[in-house]
């Protein structure tokens, strides 16, 4: 049984939660099929033709009659040229053969291809000999690509909800679509707040830092197809935030803030927000990336992600861009990360009550088993762990304790984005 602290809710339920509570917020449009890599489909793509559209040579050589085989004593005739796009032109003749090429139509009468290293030609390829084991070997049938084999006309070749990868966009492509009816980009836009925050080209002042979640969360929005407004660095003023999310709210459909959402002084996200529309959610039983905060500016959906920069990447990658995919209009079974049972290469120990997510890489150990190491520090504060970092190994909310040799959950980065 899952032991959670007080107050904080599972990141299971926090997601099941919003994506009950927050609408496909992205119309349709139609787009070109070149700009859709990444989009999400927002209707079905059913197929018009069959593929392969006719029967057709899966091999460069010859097309026959399986029946004409057992009685050659003689060479064979070639007698025309199947190519692809140039089919034959009639009617294969009883003891004749054809010149075929890999995806040109089979030729009528003709149902079996020998390949072209299998026979003996003249100069000129008008006769052909095929010696008798070749012809033992032979079936009917052999090397001949079916009408309909990949798709038939009718089929549902995409469905609605998915997030189109380059093989989506051939298959489309492959049945003729120009066009794709996709999700809009949703419009964000996006802050960090922090007075000790500067500009990168800046001077730095004396205790401040160089504000890199702005630039975190704009790279993993661009990830997954957003148009982004980036608002800067706004000050830990009431005023100031309060002004710059009531003018946001009204031209996007997605605010997302990294800082300001603790329980400290300058901590003001979270009474803006109050302010202006509600706060949904907050405090999720994770780490890192506990102080999460959801809320709405009228129909603006807000994010508030904590000010720590691992915090930003793994809550990001983990909860606000699935929800932002599904507010596209991406099917639930989109949005889970890949999760790989992998061994153990570390020991670790911590309190239960929250899931944890440490930085790893898979490396290969002496048996040439792939296994999981984990970064030397858990710091949420520690950036350089995710610059190393290739995926996140999962700890479970009861979980108290990770040996080596345990079987754990490894989430490669690439799954996530």
């Amino acid at each position: 049984m899952q032991r959670i602290k007080p107050g904080l809710t599972t990141l299971t339920d926090a997601l099941d939660t919003a994506f009950a509570e927050v609408p496909v917020m992205a119309p349709t449009e139609d787009r070109p099929i070149s700009d859709c890599y990444g989009a999400v489909l927002r209707q079905d793509v059913v197929a018009k033709v069959s593929v392969p559209s006719v029967d057709n040579s899966a091999m460069d050589g010859y097309a026959l009659r399986h029946a004409d085989l057992a009685a050659i004593e003689v060479p064979v005739s070639v007698v025309g040229v199947s190519l692809a796009g140039h089919p034959y032109d009639g009617t294969l003749p009883k003891g004749a053969a054809i010149r075929i090429a890999t995806g040109a139509a089979i030729p009528d009468g003709a149902d079996c291809v020998i390949i072209q290293e299998n026979v003996t030609a003249n100069a000129d390829e008008s006769v052909i000999e095929i010696d008798a084991d070749v012809i033992a070997r032979t079936s009917s049938h052999q090397n001949i690509r079916w009408q309909g084999e990949d798709i038939k006309a009718g089929d549902t070749v995409l469905s609605a909800g998915a997030i189109l990868r380059p093989q989506d966009i051939a298959i489309a492509a492959g049945q003729g679509c120009g066009t794709l009816s996709v999700a809009r980009a949703l419009k964000v836009a996006v802050f960090s707040t922090g007075d000790e925050l500067a500009i990168p080209g800046d001077p730095l002042p004396p205790g401040g830092i160089y504000d890199s979640n702005r630039f975190a969360m704009i790279g993993m929005l661009r990830s997954i197809g957003c148009d982004v407004t980036d608002l800067g660095l706004l000050a830990d003023d009431f005023d100031v935030l309060q002004g710059a999310l009531a003018d946001a709210a009204k031209s996007h459909d997605v605010i997302m803030t990294s800082g300001g959402v603790s329980v400290g002084k300058a901590d003001l996200l979270k009474p803006v927000v109050e302010s202006l529309g509600e706060i949904t959610a907050w405090k999720l039983a994770i780490k890192p990336g506990k102080p999460l905060m959801r809320g709405k500016i009228g129909d603006c959906l807000v994010v508030g992600l904590p000010g720590n920069p691992v915090s930003v990447l793994v809550s990001g990658l983990l909860y606000v861009m699935p929800l932002l995919r599904h507010a596209m209009g991406a099917d639930r079974s989109q949005l889970a990360p890949t999760r790989i049972p992998v061994r153990s290469g570390f020991d670790f120990k911590r309190m239960t009550g929250r899931r944890e997510w440490l930085r790893a890489r898979l490396v290969q150990n002496d048996d040439g088993e792939f296994e999981a190491i984990a970064f030397a520090s858990t710091s949420s504060g520690m950036l350089s762990s995710m610059v190393w970092a290739e995926g996140l190994i999962e700890v479970p909310e009861d979980c108290g304790q990770v040996s080596k040799g345990d079987q754990v959950l490894y989430l490669p980065l690439t799954g996530l984005q």
